[in-house]
């Protein structure tokens, strides 16, 4: 897994502490993603007028106690519309620099959680050569494509926010399999995002702010105009399809567990994907006595598996992961916010 991280902001509209309290908060949420990946830490600052993108193999937790972070920090302005943070564990192509999120791809800037299956495919596809990380076929996408159309040939799993033709607004989306929540500020007319409520509550409780998190409505794009934030955040969304849920019917699973050596899953009345066997441990692992996590797709043994409503997930992960996504409390909370 991989965290993203953010907000938008009007610019000019924020005071002198309004802004020092924003950057405690993004100090804070660098410092709790860390959780989700060390490999890479990469920041996009952005105003009306420029994009300035930030790498390094330094895990995020240790960023914000090096003099990078200050020169980082001061890079958020008044005039800053979007921030754009992401922590890496690596999947596909190799831990170095050019790897690390963000990436900017023709008018595109974006940072993505997850994981992409067909990125060979859908790469040939644009008339584009492989890339090293399957996150930059999103990106590849978004840039040649519709938004809206942009996802139609993506089999994997995904939460995403990138800027694309104006820098004062900030797209965000999410399938099923990876989460995203939000909240806003509306004193200072900010957006804040995180992976998850655990990350954005403590974040925002450690720089002394107390908002509404939400849950980002998955199957959506949510666009957010900077420039129209009032005492609601201006939004517009259109929903998306992929290649997951329009071949292998992914909106309409049905698993269950059977017995016989270790925990396994299945679906009925449906062919799974190619994803979906990856992710779900269908004959893909070596070890007879483990399986893969929903969550972190890290293999575990089969006694420290927990299954969840159908998914199978890890003793790490339950922990961390299942209370934000799937708890009851969040049930009917599924929804574009604000």
């Amino acid at each position: 897994m991989c965290g993203i991280f953010g907000f938008a902001k009007t610019s000019g509209r924020q005071s002198d502490n309004q802004l020092d309290i924003l950057k405690r908060v993004v100090t804070e949420l660098t410092d709790e993603s860390s959780i989700r990946g060390t490999d890479s830490t990469g920041f996009s600052i952005i105003d009306k007028d420029n994009r300035y993108t930030y790498k390094t193999l330094v895990d995020s937790s240790t960023l914000v106690t090096e003099p990078d972070w200050d020169m980082l920090l001061d890079k958020v302005s008044r005039d800053t519309t979007v921030f754009m943070g992401h922590v890496r564990l690596a999947t596909t192509g190799s831990v170095k620099v050019e790897n690390a999120h963000p990436f900017n791809i023709g008018n595109v800037t974006g940072v993505h959680n997850g994981i992409i299956h067909n990125y060979n495919q859908v790469s040939k596809g644009l008339g584009k050569d492989t890339p090293d990380v399957d996150s930059q076929v999103l990106f590849q996408s978004l840039n040649k494509r519709e938004m809206s159309k942009a996802f139609e040939d993506i089999d994997g799993d995904f939460a995403i926010t990138w800027v694309k033709d104006s820098n004062s607004k900030v797209h965000l989306a999410r399938e099923s399999g990876r989460p995203m929540v939000v909240a806003y500020w509306k004193k200072a007319r900010v957006l804040l995002w995180a992976s998850t409520r655990d990350i954005l509550l403590d974040a925002m409780t450690r720089a002394g702010l107390v908002l509404p998190i939400k849950k980002v409505k998955e199957d959506y794009i949510y666009t957010y105009d900077t420039d129209m934030f009032d005492s609601r955040p201006n939004v517009d969304s259109v929903e998306f399809e992929t290649l997951s849920q329009l071949d292998y019917g992914y909106r309409n699973y049905n698993w269950q567990p059977y017995s016989g050596g270790t925990v396994r899953y299945y679906r009925n009345n449906s062919s799974m994907s190619p994803a979906t066997k990856s992710l779900y441990g269908a004959n893909t692992c070596d070890q007879v006595n483990q399986e893969l996590c929903y969550f972190c797709y890290e293999y575990a043994p089969s006694e420290e598996i927990i299954p969840n409503d159908g998914r199978p997930i890890c003793v790490q992960c339950e922990v961390v992961e299942y209370n934000d996504t799937f708890i009851d409390r969040d049930k009917g909370d599924n929804d574009v916010p604000f």
